[in-house]
């Protein structure tokens, strides 16, 4: 019993890796680079199988204002790896990260 829990302490440390929330941002601080962003991760998701239709889809996404360009010095706050709050709105936004 014992070889089997040493053999499954391993796991359990990944299984808590996993679960450990996003280090969240709070101050607001100027973007270092531009990025597209969008008011939804199905937006993101969009993009991302859009495939050859890309361009297409990315156009209709911004003309609609699903998703947006960010320039670098904009201010943002709340900030992780994947998303964002645009402080003059308050709108999260999701970072499309390329195909």
């Amino acid at each position: 019993m014992l070889r089997l829990c040493s053999l499954l302490a391993p796991l359990v440390m990944l299984g808590a890796c996993a679960t450990t929330p996003q280090k969240v941002e709070t101050v607001t601080r100027p973007l270092e680079r531009p990025l597209v962003a969008c008011r939804t991760q199905q937006h993101v998701g969009t993009l991302h199988a859009s495939g050859g239709n890309f361009q297409r889809e990315f156009d209709n996404h911004m003309a609609d204002g699903r998703c947006r360009r960010f320039t670098p010095g904009q201010k943002v706050k709340d900030r992780t790896r994947t998303s964002f709050v645009d402080p003059g709105n308050g709108v999260r936004y999701y970072i499309y990260q390329g195909g």
